[in-house]
């Protein structure tokens, strides 16, 4: 099982990785594309909170979208059996 990390926003704007091999950083996302995925993440979160029947959904579905996106994208431990935890201090 691997868990993955995403921080504040740093200037390598890279994540952690919780192995079997411990804990060790993964540095190049882009800066402006991890903090709109992390927003988008944020926003994702917030969903439940929409009480407008279908508001919810056609938001997550979207927000979803893009963050899978991102995600494939840019972080190579992604697949089946990963966490993901999102640090949004």
């Amino acid at each position: 099982m691997r868990v993955i990390i995403f921080g504040n926003v740093g200037s390598d704007a890279g994540y952690w990785v919780l192995d079997e091999n411990g804990y060790h950083h993964v540095g190049g996302w882009g800066v402006d594309s991890f903090a709109e995925t992390q927003t988008a993440l944020g926003l994702l979160a917030k969903t439940p909170q929409l009480k407008t029947p279908g508001l919810a959904k056609g938001v997550s579905k979207t927000l979803l979208s893009f963050v899978e996106k991102e995600i494939s994208a840019h972080v190579k431990e992604a697949g089946s059996g990963v966490i993901v935890v999102v640090n949004q201090a």
